[in-house]
């Protein structure tokens, strides 16, 4: 098996969006614009409210699903198509903007700590007009499989015999994987498939050469298949992400993503006219 090695070390970056909350950009940000099809990747991750307790008020999508991973606290979620829901520990939604969607994602908590991530897929040319779709996968449908030292949540994709329940447009795989002092984690993936991944725990040892990436890092990999990982702290934990490119060009303006400067402006136009969701 060919081993894959890293090909650049991100560090996000520091924004705050919405109506006010802090977050860490890892991709979107201006050192990394995309990492076809992935166009967004945020972490919110604090334990002070006045970080994120002004939420995201409502505001309008076009293009893009939008991945909500929380790992702790709440985020309530309304959107114009009558779908609404809590986002609880462990809990996923996976929204497809389709032609457009308006929603808002504010906390269910005004206290205590708030962890998650959001992550933006661009649609395929073909697919960005489609009508909204809305998937809320709560955290029993995404048991974790667990080895020795090690574990593993399929959001999307398969390992091994486990498939993650998340229905694609766009094939793409998402996992959450926390590792022991020590401990392998091993997988391969099709060639044609772009990769990274996130460390939020620990540090890892990553590739054949044993490249460190530590806590707060992001690794893009290069084309080779094979994944090999090696936690290096007593808990390790990583987000591992992979998706084929679109292979599209990719123009984003604020909420909205599409394939050229003249569909942004429609899309801006289509909002302030009330025909975002015709």
């Amino acid at each position: 098996m060919e081993i894959s090695k890293p090909v650049e070390l991100i560090r996000g970056e520091p924004v705050v969006d919405g109506a006010g909350v802090k977050l860490n950009r890892i991709i979107g940000n201006r050192r990394v614009n995309d990492v076809d099809p992935f166009v967004l990747l945020d972490e919110f991750r604090s334990d002070d409210p006045d970080d994120y307790v002004a939420g995201f008020p409502t505001h309008p999508h076009r293009g893009i699903e939008t991945i909500t991973y929380m790992i702790q606290g709440v985020f309530d979620h309304k959107d114009s198509k009558g779908n609404g829901g809590s986002l609880t520990p462990g809990t996923v939604q996976w929204m497809t903007a389709g032609r457009g969607i308006l929603h808002s994602e504010m906390p269910g908590q005004t206290d205590g700590p708030l962890w998650g991530y959001q992550l933006w897929l661009s649609l395929r040319a073909k697919d960005k007009m489609i009508p909204p779709q809305y998937q809320h996968l709560s955290a029993e449908m995404m048991p974790w499989v667990e080895w020795e030292g090690g574990r593993l949540k399929a959001i999307s994709g398969r390992y091994g015999d486990v498939e993650g329940p998340a229905r694609n447009r766009v094939p793409a795989t998402y996992f959450d994987v926390r590792l022991n002092r020590g401990v392998m984690y091993e997988h391969t993936v099709n060639r044609n498939q772009v990769k990274f991944i996130y460390v939020h725990t620990g540090a890892l040892s990553v590739g054949p050469e044993g490249d460190v990436v530590d806590m707060g890092e992001m690794s893009i990999m290069d084309e080779r298949p094979g994944i090999v990982l090696e936690g290096l702290e007593e808990q390790n934990g990583f987000l591992f992400i992979a998706g084929v490119p679109n292979n599209e060009r990719i123009v984003r303006g604020g909420p909205f993503v599409m394939n050229t400067e003249e569909e942004i402006a429609q899309a801006f136009e289509d909002y302030r006219s009330g025909r975002l969701q015709a």
